[in-house]
């Protein structure tokens, strides 16, 4: 049975802290930034600009899950609760998408079009960016947050949130390409 680890508790406001403003970061604003890049950016190397981005983001995850595992260990809040359950899922899930990225890349580099793997990295990037942008309300209910900073975190998150949606419904909608012709080298 687990328990507080209570010579460990004035380490707390600081890991949470850094857990929150981490993962924050991660998915609210860099994960949904590096999909408007691929969408909209208009430059050569936009793949390389996507990938490098994602990877940064992706590392910053990896990062918070570390200070988030720790907090949790301390409380005893760890797979007890639904935001260390669905952020452990998220991460684990996401694990993969750079890999999933990988092999849509070198069947698009084969076809120049966009295939199955294409539309299961794509979707399963979204879905789950938007599942960690909903995490991170939990998490804040969770570390009973002051009020400004869950108003700030649900703008931002949901500007951003929306923006993903929008972009999602445009595509599928038709009313903006899958895939730029004028880039297509550059997207897979």
């Amino acid at each position: 049975m687990s328990q507080i680890i209570y010579e460990d508790l004035h380490l707390v406001p600081k890991y949470a802290k850094a857990h929150g403003i981490v993962m924050s970061l991660a998915f609210t604003v860099m994960m949904p930034l590096g999909v408007f890049a691929i969408r909209f950016l208009r430059v050569k190397g936009t793949i390389w600009i996507h990938v490098v981005w994602q990877l940064l983001s992706w590392i910053l995850m990896l990062a918070g899950l570390a200070t988030g595992i720790r907090v949790g260990k301390i409380l005893d809040r760890l797979h007890n609760n639904a935001h260390t359950i669905l952020g452990t899922i998220v991460v684990v899930l996401l694990l993969f998408q750079p890999f999933i990225g990988l092999i849509h890349h070198f069947r698009f580099r084969k076809t120049q079009k966009p295939g199955k793997w294409t539309r299961l990295h794509v979707w399963y990037g979204r879905v789950l960016i938007l599942l960690g942008i909903i995490n991170g309300g939990l998490g804040l209910e969770l570390a009973a947050n002051t009020t400004g900073g869950e108003i700030a975190y649900g703008v931002v998150g949901g500007i951003f949130g929306a923006g993903l949606l929008l972009v999602a419904i445009l595509v599928e909608t038709k009313k903006l390409p899958f895939w730029k012709e004028r880039n297509a080298g550059d997207i897979g």
